[in-house]
């Protein structure tokens, strides 16, 4: 009979390193970002939209390394992915914003890490072969 503990380590392994690379990318991104609103002319207002693609992008680069490393179920890894990294993003909200509430909009971006990580494992796992 094969050990499988190995095994469900390595994919857990590989999960929190594409949440970690996701992250990677918001954070350089935000950066970016941050740099640009402050010495050009950029306006604030595109903030949220430039925000929301940039979390999108993160979470299916996220959803693609899972699925790259797995090699296997691309898109059930990119949704586990996904969700994690919304996990994540709903933790550090839940600390560090007063008066955070669990609502619809969190609801939303949990379905959005659902479907963009299932494209990024679509994605990745497509990348490989």
């Amino acid at each position: 009979m094969k050990d499988s503990r190995g095994d469900n380590r390595l994919r857990v392994s590989i999960m929190l390193k594409s949440v970690m690379v996701g992250y990677i990318f918001s954070l350089a991104s935000f950066l970016i970002l941050a740099l640009l609103v402050t010495f050009t002319s950029l306006s604030e207002n595109v903030v949220p939209t430039i925000t929301q693609v940039v979390v999108i992008i993160g979470i299916a680069i996220t959803g693609a390394y899972s699925a790259m490393k797995s090699g296997s179920k691309g898109w059930l890894y990119g949704i586990i992915s996904g969700i994690l990294y919304i996990i994540v993003l709903i933790a550090i909200s839940w600390i560090a914003i007063d008066g955070f509430a669990f609502d619809k909009y969190v609801l939303a971006k949990l379905a959005l890490g659902i479907v963009a990580g299932a494209i990024g494992g679509m994605i990745g796992i497509n990348l490989v072969r």
